[in-house]
């Protein structure tokens, strides 16, 4: 008889544990992900404009370039702590300026003087030996608000290949942080925010 009460009480017991257990995980609080599902499309679409951004600055290709951007997209630049700028997308692509004999660049309207040592964009390299970085991107995360709006978190780093002294300087890191936004079935970068170092 003992052992049946046993037995009893322990299918109790359990039922007891299960129905607290799923009253504890009805309390949890909802999970904050956008009921808009994806489709194939749209993850291709995002990362194509994020893609035509490196791929246009890189191999200097101006069309791709404008291809991930909507036309008035803006560059939100962060090149240090408490420094921070914005700019018409095209600018951020444009060819570094011949500087003057023992000066700096000017520097582009609407752009606050700038520290020693930090370089305007379109003004050359953060290193100061005006070669062209290559820009490796190391991760992407994408998240989709609604049919028509996204955003894109990615790290980056900056290297410096010398071929003459066979060195190469690594830049600091930085991420870009994107809103994108879907047109006529087609998502481009509508703000892109560039923040090197640390946040």
């Amino acid at each position: 008889m003992s052992s049946k009460v046993t037995f009893l009480s322990g299918v109790v017991g359990l039922c007891l544990l299960m129905g607290a257990g799923s009253a504890i995980a009805q309390n949890d609080p909802p999970a904050t992900v956008s009921a808009y599902q994806p489709t194939i499309d749209d993850w291709v679409g995002v990362n194509a404009a994020v893609d035509n951004y490196t791929l246009g600055l890189e191999l200097h290709d101006l069309v791709r370039f404008d291809k991930a951007f909507w036309p008035e997209a803006t560059i939100i630049a962060e090149p240090q702590p408490g420094l921070r700028f914005s700019m018409p997308y095209r600018q951020a692509a444009a060819e570094p300026p011949k500087l003057p004999a023992g000066g700096a660049p000017a520097l582009p309207p609407g752009v606050p003087q700038l520290p020693p040592g930090v370089v305007p964009p379109g003004g050359g390299n953060a290193i100061g030996n005006g070669i062209p970085p290559w820009h490796l991107a190391l991760s992407h995360h994408f998240e989709f608000q609604s049919a028509t709006r996204a955003t894109h978190y990615g790290y980056f780093i900056s290297v410096y290949p010398d071929p003459k002294t066979k060195m190469t300087v690594v830049g600091l890191p930085g991420h870009y942080d994107d809103i994108l936004e879907k047109r006529h079935g087609e998502w481009r970068i509508l703000q892109r925010t560039t923040v090197i170092g640390v946040k």
